[in-house]
């Protein structure tokens, strides 16, 4: 028998994938955006990623740093919001402590962030350093 076959199978994030010559490929399903803030007030939201119509976030990481100005432990909150400057926390994704010159790097993460939500940080000190990374994907059915 002979002939070719192509084709695409997505599962778990990731792309597999048979060309024309009969490679098998894999990689990841979408590469990441990335989004700094340094947040230097508190009590203020940054926003990270804003809702798209059809589609959901994923964040895969983020990279936290402070400087050595923090007097105690600085508290971060990373949650959804239902607005792109609210601070009112409509669900926590991850919260942490981070110390004077200290880095927070939690990675890989695959944190699915609801359909039609903004992915917003605040932090009770204003010497914290924010980069988030991740990725949109269609909408995830439960």
């Amino acid at each position: 028998m002979s002939g070719q076959l192509q084709g695409e199978i997505v599962y778990n994030g990731y792309t597999a994938r048979v060309t024309k010559t009969g490679e098998l490929v894999t990689a990841p399903l979408k590469y990441d955006l990335t989004q700094f803030h340094s947040m230097s007030s508190t009590g203020t939201a940054y926003s990270f990623y804003g809702p798209k119509t059809g589609q959901q976030f994923v964040i895969s990481g983020f990279v936290a740093v402070s400087d050595k100005n923090i007097t105690a432990d600085a508290v971060v909150q990373l949650y959804e919001a239902d607005a792109v400057d609210s601070t009112s926390i409509s669900k926590t994704l991850v919260q942490f402590a981070i110390t004077k010159n200290s880095v927070v790097a939690p990675t890989p993460l695959r944190i699915l962030v609801t359909e039609g939500f903004w992915v917003n940080a605040q932090t009770d000190d204003a010497t914290i350093s924010v980069t988030m990374f991740g990725y949109y994907i269609p909408v995830v059915l439960s």
